[in-house]
C-alpha cells in the first residue's frame, strides 16, 4: 500500500534529518552510533523545551554553538522555518504515522498468514510460521 510506505518512508527521512543535525550540533557520536541513537540524542536534547517555538530556538542555539562548522546543505536547512518546525515538532505527526503504519495495533493471523505466502524468500515461511505461532498461537481445543 502505497499510503502506508509513504509514512513509513517520511518516518525514516524524519531520523536520517535528525541524525544529521545531531552530528553536526556536536551531540556524542561514534562509529558505532546508528541513526537512530542519533536521531534520539536529537530529541533529547531538545527535550526540556515545551513549545515548537521553543524547540526551534533550542535547536538553532545547539546548532550555531561556538566552534562548529555547519556545511552548506545543514546552514541552508537552518533558515527553512516548516523544516525545523518538523524536525523539533513534539509530538511528531511524522513520526507517529510512520510508527503507526509500521506498527499497527492489530493484524489478524488470517492477514499475517497471506503475508507470509507471498515473503520472496520461501526458505524462510516455516521460520515465519513459527513466529506466528509463537506471537498468536492457535487455541488448542481439548
Amino acid at each position: 500500500d502505497t499510503k502506508l510506505m509513504d509514512r513509513i518512508l517520511l518516518r525514516h527521512l524524519l531520523d536520517l534529518a535528525q541524525a544529521k543535525l545531531a552530528v553536526a550540533s556536536g551531540l556524542p557520536r561514534n562509529n558505532k552510533t546508528f541513526r537512530i541513537t542519533q536521531s534520539f540524542l536529537w530529541r533529547e536534547a531538545l527535550s526540556s523545551s515545551q513549545t515548537t517555538p521553543e524547540r526551534v530556538q533550542a535547536a538553532k542555539k545547539l546548532l550555531n554553538a561556538p566552534g562548529l562548522s555547519l556545511d552548506a546543505a545543514t546552514k541552508k536547512f537552518v533558515l527553512s522555518d516548516s523544516g525545523m518546525n518538523i524536525v523539533v515538532q513534539r509530538p511528531s505527526v511524522i513520526r507517529d504515522m510512520g510508527d503507526s503504519a509500521a506498527h499497527p495495533k492489530h493484524v489478524s493471523r488470517e492477514a499475517f498468514k497471506k503475508i507470509i505466502s507471498r515473503h520472496a524468500v520461501a526458505a524462510n515461511h516455516d521460520g515465519l510460521h513459527a513466529i506466528l505461532e509463537l506471537v498468536d498461537p492457535v487455541t488448542q481445543s481439548t
